[in-house]
């Protein structure tokens, strides 16, 4: 990419149109499967919105050639995407599409990906407006009311329980790629339940769910537990984790990944705090409505897995015990994920977890706080396992290799203290 003045990002920043036409095809990146929750919210407000399929390698290539070598994974990843669909898709039209990119404010560059984007854009002479909402507002926009948020909201918060039924059963299935299946299958009934009907069309589509999970013969669950934790792109996208929960399970161990919710119930507490220390009581009212409603929400949706996930899968720690638990290593003043990342990890190693895994992107500067504390907290609970991956846009080769000893030792962990064995399905 061009080097560019400091004019020149003034001038990109203010011009990033944050408003949601419905005469623009919308094109969201993948980063997750919650990205079919996003989808279906979209379309649910009658945009038309399609999201782009999961990255290979093809994307990485497209981000390097267009970045400058200092930039961090995801940001490569999701701008290979996007110059992907204009350089590949032959029925694209830039003037009437939009490409979405949140943003968020805190000591991380994810706050610059759309600015960069843009300017990548206008130098490659390609007019795509892209949306970017924030995560302090909630990623909402004039354009998109109340229904909307808590549809998005409810739909991620059903991914999250899906995502964890996928990783109890995949596993110790006895049919090879049955769990896949249905999971994969559940994840567009999500999309399409949200689209057509909305938060009906969503409940309706979790009803029957459970049951299909449930229909999965499995073995005796005698793996040990790893719980993943770090940056939230680079944990919930197979690419840039390098396939994590597979080799994970491929070796011999089951893992669970902090959840997404933990994210936008943390953004509230954050309006929350700043409306008390400001005395600004509306801004804080706000904060405390949205935990309410988003509380709501979530117990809907959860009661709909209820039969199906133990009470570790089920409840979640609020935000303030995660803040808590973390302050001991890395203290609340410190906005951004180190805090509830930390606070996660520490959440796993009490609830049984057998090994702690931290993923972060190159040179992330949230996630070098992480690492710099994980010793310390690793030592303070029980020296559990504990292994800090390091993720660029090159590809790696030893992931596997750092994985065997790390599973090996999860195991012998999980000897110190042995759990009944659970009873086949």
């Amino acid at each position: 990419m061009t080097n560019l003045s400091e004019q020149d990002l003034i001038n990109v920043h203010s011009d990033v149109d944050r408003s949601l036409e419905k005469d623009k095809k919308i094109y969201v990146p993948y980063m997750s499967d919650h990205g079919h929750a996003l989808v279906g919210a979209f379309r649910n407000q009658g945009l038309n919105t399609t999201m782009l399929s999961k990255p290979g390698s093809d994307c990485l290539d497209y981000g390097r050639r267009y970045s400058e070598g200092g930039e961090c994974l995801p940001f490569i990843v999701t701008t290979g995407q996007l110059i992907k669909l204009i350089k590949e898709e032959p029925n694209f039209e830039p003037e009437s599409s939009a490409f979405f990119m949140p943003t968020s404010s805190g000591p991380c560059r994810f706050g610059q990906y759309h600015t960069a984007q843009k300017l990548i854009l206008e130098h490659m002479g390609k007019s795509v407006e892209i949306i970017s909402l924030e995560a302090y507002n909630s990623y909402t926009s004039e354009n998109l009311g109340l229904d909307f948020r808590n549809l998005a909201w409810q739909g991620i918060v059903a991914v999250d329980y899906l995502q964890k039924l996928l990783w109890r059963n995949r596993p110790y299935e006895k049919e090879s790629g049955k769990t896949d299946a249905i999971y994969e299958e559940s994840l567009e009934d999500i999309k399409d339940g949200m689209s057509e009907d909305g938060t009906r069309g969503l409940i309706t589509a979790l009803k029957g769910v459970g049951k299909k999970f449930d229909s999965i013969e499995t073995g005796p669950r005698n793996r040990p537990l790893v719980g993943i934790v770090g940056e939230i792109y680079v944990r919930a996208n197979d690419l840039c984790n390098s396939n994590l929960v597979r080799l994970i399970e491929d070796l011999g161990g089951e893992a669970r990944v902090g959840p997404m919710a933990e994210w936008f119930y943390y953004t509230n507490r954050k309006k929350k705090q700043d409306g008390f220390r400001d005395r600004k009581l509306l801004k804080y009212l706000k904060g405390w409505a949205k935990d309410l409603v988003q509380h709501y929400g979530e117990n809907r949706v959860r009661s709909k897995f209820a039969d199906y996930l133990d009470e570790l899968d089920l409840e979640e720690p609020s935000v303030g015990e995660l803040a808590d638990n973390s302050h001991p290593y890395i203290p609340e003043d410190y906005r951004g994920e180190p805090v509830l990342e930390i606070g996660k990890a520490i959440d796993y190693a009490r609830q049984g977890a057998d090994g702690i895994i931290t993923v972060t992107p190159f040179s992330c500067m949230p996630g070098a706080m992480i690492i710099s504390v994980s010793d310390l907290v690793k030592k303070d609970h029980d020296n559990i396992p504990w292994l800090n991956l390091t993720f660029d846009a090159q590809r790696s080769t030893n992931i596997k290799t750092r994985l065997e000893p790390f599973i090996f030792q999860a195991k012998k962990y999980r000897e110190k203290s042995p759990e009944p064995e659970k009873e086949e399905n």
